[in-house]
């Protein structure tokens, strides 16, 4: 393995700054190369130096001005420059070389999405998707401009297909995001109590980690301060409780409380009827261990 390669494979490993370091010594014998100062200019992006970046690429693209996914490269380095209508030539120029290029057609998609033109975006995309099927990054980009363009039904589809596909931690995380505000929007929609939902939602995860004795004093020490009252109208009025660490609303607690029962004592009644948020909640909860 020749040093090119050994500062390559450095790259795919993520060390991107031991491979720059290796990538400048192999340049300064072969300064005119245009494929080394191309994965030159990508590590420089992905180290956040754009700047840089943008200078090996152009320097690369002088030497190769065929190379389409220079372009592409130099395209997205202005576009972390914040300077979009040169990271548009830039990606048209890389599509007049090579019209399929997929990374072209993900990063424009993006761009115009980012940029309200959701026509536009879904187009790229589409086709961006129909060239790379297995590319994650093309698939949450695509349910990303559906959800923009308020299409549910085949945003909730490509965010699951994120889930499905070998997609890096971040970007399934990003896609249960997106699964998870598709589910409240439609929930908002029926006139449920949402904040009633999210705090039931949370209770559910908390008690999910708890024995039943612990919900159970967590229940019960609600229900007494419960007793002297608690304002479930008013965000900015606090309480504390011995048993949970922090500061709560009296919704918060009546919710955690509900949800308390409903585990202990599901025929408890508490006086207050939040039977329609604690199934959504149960529901978000249950979508939640599925993705």
């Amino acid at each position: 393995m020749n040093r090119f390669e050994q500062a390559v494979a450095l790259a795919e490993s993520g060390r991107y700054s031991d491979a720059i370091e290796l990538f400048e010594q192999v340049l300064a014998d072969d300064p005119r190369n245009p494929d080394i100062l191309y994965n030159l200019g990508m590590c420089f992006t992905e180290i956040d130096r754009p700047d840089r970046a943008v200078t090996a690429l152009t320097k690369s693209i002088e030497h190769n001005p065929k190379h389409a996914n220079s372009y592409v490269a130099l395209g997205y380095a202005c576009f972390r420059l914040d300077d979009v209508d040169k990271a548009i030539t830039h990606l048209r120029h890389a599509l007049s070389l090579d019209p399929d290029n997929p990374y072209a057609l993900r990063n424009l998609g993006g761009l115009y999405g980012k940029l309200g033109d959701l026509d536009e975006s879904v187009a790229y995309l589409e086709k961006a998707y129909r060239i790379n099927p297995s590319d994650p990054a093309t698939v949450y980009g695509l349910a990303c401009a559906y959800w923009q363009s308020q299409d549910t039904a085949k945003a909730d589809n490509y965010y699951r297909k994120v889930l499905e596909m070998d997609s890096p931690p971040n970007l399934k995380e990003l896609a249960r995001d997106g699964l998870r505000e598709i589910a409240i929007t439609h929930l908002t929609s029926r006139g449920l109590r949402m904040d009633a939902v999210m705090y039931m939602l949370s209770a559910l995860e908390l008690f999910e980690e708890e024995s039943e004795d612990r919900i159970q004093a967590i229940t019960f020490e609600i229900a007494i301060k419960g007793r002297a009252g608690l304002d479930i109208n008013n965000p900015d009025k606090e309480y504390t409780i011995g048993s949970l660490p922090g500061t709560f609303t009296g919704l918060q607690l009546v919710s955690y409380m509900y949800v308390g029962f409903k585990t202990i004592d599901p025929d408890q009644d508490i006086g207050i009827d939040l039977s329609r948020e604690y199934e959504a909640a149960l529901r978000l909860f249950e979508d939640r261990e599925k993705i």
